[in-house]
């Protein structure tokens, strides 16, 4: 029976059978894995510690005809600390969902493990601010699924964008001048400051997105605006987003 190695996180798990686990992970090696940890969910089992959200571990995985199965598991991160805080927790639900949604199965995605594996750390942290962190890995990784919104000029004629506000369009991939705007769908109007912390966010690790403070009002409508992007490149609301409302805390 092949056989065969990764690390891996853990980005979902669920029931299977009477006492299996589908585990989804996210692997530095060979993209988004879905895999049976058999007897993952009998207390004694030596999956059960290993097989839960958010750790980071290296796996043995053998073929299977319509699911492969693991065989052995180290644990590397157990992240446990996140799953103790119930609004650090909430952040990395998020990230974990949006990532196994974005990654395709069995496609490279090593600048996304990478990425998740330094929010998760991040995270980790009692000294880190929860959501600037979770803002700038979502438009990070919006940008590695092929989506970066350009926050730089305007996205229809090139031209720079003035103004103390500016219009923000998903479905046209990012900020508008006002006569562009004016001949285009749905808009979002957002303050000069909130596109500036959209841009510092973009481009900066996730490790310093909580350098940046923002007053309340600015912070939602940074919130608003990335989830505007994210939704449209999903066609949907994640699932998690409901433990984020009424916003992220910065």
């Amino acid at each position: 029976m092949a056989e065969y190695n990764v690390e891996a996180i853990v980005v979902r798990v669920k029931a299977f059978g009477e006492a299996d686990r589908l585990v989804h992970l996210l692997t530095r090696e060979a993209g988004k894995l879905r895999v049976v940890a058999r007897g993952a969910r009998r207390p004694k089992s030596r999956f059960t510690p290993a097989m839960q959200l958010f750790t980071h571990c290296q796996v043995q995985c053998y073929r299977g005809r319509t699911l492969d199965g693991v065989r052995q598991v180290q644990i590397l991160e157990s992240f446990r600390a996140l799953r103790e805080d119930l609004e650090r927790m909430a952040h990395a639900t998020y990230a974990c969902e949006m990532a196994d949604e974005l990654v395709l199965e069995r496609q490279p995605a090593e600048a996304v493990f990478s990425l998740l594996l330094e929010l998760l750390r991040t995270l980790a942290s009692p000294d880190s601010v929860p959501g600037p962190a979770l803002a700038a890995f979502q438009l990070q990784l919006l940008a590695l699924s092929g989506f970066r919104p350009e926050l730089g000029q305007c996205v229809a004629c090139g031209s720079p964008v003035t103004g103390a506000h500016v219009r923000l369009s998903p479905a046209e991939g990012g900020i508008l001048c006002e006569r562009c705007a004016a001949g285009a769908g749905p808009v979002l109007r957002v303050a000069r400051g909130a596109l500036e912390a959209m841009r510092f966010l973009q481009g900066a690790g996730v490790g310093r997105a909580g350098v940046l403070r923002l007053q309340e009002g600015l912070w939602e409508q940074v919130r608003r605006a990335i989830e505007e992007f994210v939704e449209f490149r999903l066609e949907r609301r994640l699932r998690s987003r409901a433990f984020l409302d009424p916003g992220w805390r910065s």
